[in-house]
């Protein structure tokens, strides 16, 4: 039994129809009709009832259903295992989202390559929506993200900097002066928010969920500049991690604690079906050293 028969065989199942599932596999139908009658003869009972319009699973193929599912996960897991194995050694590949100069992160990451000058890396920023799944494509090695929305039993993670989120309001708001105040009370106010593609804009929404409202988005942009420089208008206010604030540190903008603990810290992550390149697990372990340090 070849594994392109059970992978046939369940594009067919998925489909509902054998032409549709030709087409998936860039193959005629009568070559696809010759795989499943030969799968069907090496297993001596029909799986496919072929007497209707629509292709139905017999109960013979209803049985073989759960062990084709089963044959086809543990070869995707095979390859993707073997994929780390055709990497090379003494090279490895980071996506980022935007936070490496904030964070301190550029830093260590020169220190890495002081240190390990034999190894290469290539080091590259995108959108933090498109952060996992670069990894699962295995376009990358490692990712630098938000740790808030991991499945952790698809990554293995390590915490390399603690940050929480807090509201940011002009000097001249109304709460500019208060001591802390809870995301609820801000449920009439209009907010100015990180665009759609980062995963701060998906956490604040998420937590505005949480906390009973949707929250009125007056605007949305993908550079943080611009996000205080309207909070500092007094024409809404933000919710932004406590590192981004110090670093940005508008003059116009002040910052209230929330009430909430609203973790947001930043990990390097990996697949746990991927063995890592040498490379990517001396880095791993580098900053493993350098976040227990800082």
């Amino acid at each position: 039994m070849e594994i392109r028969q059970i992978q046939y065989f369940l594009s067919i199942v998925e489909t509902g129809s054998f032409s549709a599932a030709a087409d998936e596999h860039y193959i005629s139908q009568s070559s696809l009709s010759k795989i499943v009658i030969a799968l069907e003869k090496e297993l001596g009972v029909p799986v496919f009832d072929r007497s209707k319009r629509k292709v139905f699973l017999t109960e013979a193929g209803e049985a073989f259903l759960g062990h084709a599912r089963k044959l086809d996960a543990a070869y995707k897991s095979m390859m993707v295992e073997m994929d780390g194995y055709k990497s090379n050694a003494d090279s490895f590949s980071i996506a980022t989202i935007p936070i490496l100069t904030q964070y301190g992160i550029a830093t260590s990451i020169a220190q890495f390559r002081d240190l390990h000058p034999h190894l290469h890396f290539q080091l590259e920023e995108i959108d933090g929506l498109n952060i996992l799944p670069a990894l699962d494509e295995h376009r990358f090695d490692l990712a630098i993200t938000r740790h808030n929305f991991l499945n952790h039993a698809q990554y293995d993670s390590l915490e390399i900097f603690k940050d929480k989120m807090m509201v940011v309001v002009s000097a001249n708001n109304r709460y500019a002066k208060r001591s802390s105040i809870s995301l609820k009370e801000l449920s009439g106010d209009n907010f100015i928010v990180f665009d759609k593609v980062t995963e701060l804009h998906r956490l604040i929404m998420h937590e505005c969920g949480k906390a009973g409202f949707e929250p009125t988005i007056f605007y949305s942009s993908h550079r943080k500049v611009s996000v205080f420089g309207l909070v500092g208008t007094n024409i809404g206010l933000a919710v932004v991690p406590v590192k981004i604030y110090e670093y940005h540190k508008h003059p116009d903008v002040v910052a209230i604690p929330l009430e909430e603990d609203i973790e947001c810290n930043i990990v390097l992550v990996w697949l746990k079906n991927r063995k890592l390149p040498q490379a990517a697990t001396i880095f791993v372990n580098f900053m493993e050293k350098w976040a227990a340090n800082s």
